[in-house]
């Protein structure tokens, strides 16, 4: 007996299997609709990141569209991150082709990943190597992938950065390709950076996305919006800092012209 999917979510945004890989993972990718890969600061989005000067611990807790809820766990110290993502949907309705009031069953489907990367100074450059291992539970299969990533960043000067990234490189499995060129430009006198990426997706092709951070010593406000064919972002984000080891995160995301609901993203990060 053939069976469908009747659930909105699937059809229209993507399926959680490794489309997952592009959901963001965690609450500052969130605020900013993916933009940043040349921020100076930013350590969540890129393996090239900067070297921290404390070792630090975030958690987040994530509440995407609809019913799919995740978390995500990130370790940086030096110029070392570990990082964890996960993303799932526990009742997800099977029906036979005739529709009909009660569901002949109830699925769910998750994705996890791990992911390990190193950054390394070359005078103006910081180069970084990420690699990922990562699970796909597609209703009744299950996938493996090793992946791989490579960042690059160059300090132009105090106010201005380039970077470069490519995500997802696999030679087991074919998953989603990610290919970004990013601008950062930097004020100190107000305290804010300006981020300009172009984004070439294999799901949505090609994108823009545009990124502010405004940043003091107790509280960072954070903007971002992303443009595509066949889909656009707006988001914004909220960091309190409390004795400068704790801050506190809140982020969240609309799908425009969509009515799948907002994304809510709730994080901490901790300064050890």
């Amino acid at each position: 007996m053939k069976k469908y999917l009747n659930i909105i979510i699937l059809s229209s945004l993507f399926s959680i299997g490794f489309e997952a890989i592009n959901i963001f993972n965690s609450p500052s990718d969130l605020a900013l609709s993916g933009a940043g890969i040349a921020s100076k600061e930013l350590i969540y989005n890129s393996p090239a990141i900067p070297k921290v000067p404390s070792s630090i611990l975030s958690f987040s807790t994530n509440r995407w569209v609809q019913n799919f809820t995740g978390n995500s766990f990130t370790f940086s110290s030096g110029q070392y991150r570990l990082r964890f993502n996960s993303i799932g949907v526990d009742d997800i309705n099977v029906y036979d082709d005739i529709p009909s009031e009660s569901p002949l069953d109830v699925i769910s489907s998750h994705y996890l990943a791990f992911g390990l990367s190193k950054s390394y100074k070359l005078d103006n450059y910081i180069l970084g190597v990420g690699s990922n291992l990562q699970y796909t539970q597609l209703f009744t299969e299950n996938k493996f992938a090793i992946s791989f990533d490579l960042g690059l960043k160059k300090n132009i000067s105090d106010k201005l950065r380039a970077g470069i990234l490519i995500e997802n490189l696999s030679y087991n499995i074919e998953l989603p390709q990610n290919s970004s060129l990013g601008l950062s430009i930097y004020s100190e006198k107000i305290q804010t950076e300006i981020l300009f990426d172009y984004n070439y997706s294999s799901i949505h092709n090609n994108g823009l996305h545009l990124g502010v951070i405004n940043k003091n010593k107790y509280l960072t406000l954070n903007f971002g919006y992303s443009l595509y064919e066949s889909r656009t972002t707006m988001s914004s984000g909220i960091k309190f800092t409390i004795k400068e080891k704790y801050k506190f995160i809140y982020s969240i995301l609309s799908l425009e012209n969509s009515n799948l609901g907002l994304s809510h993203y709730f994080g901490l990060e901790i300064s050890i």
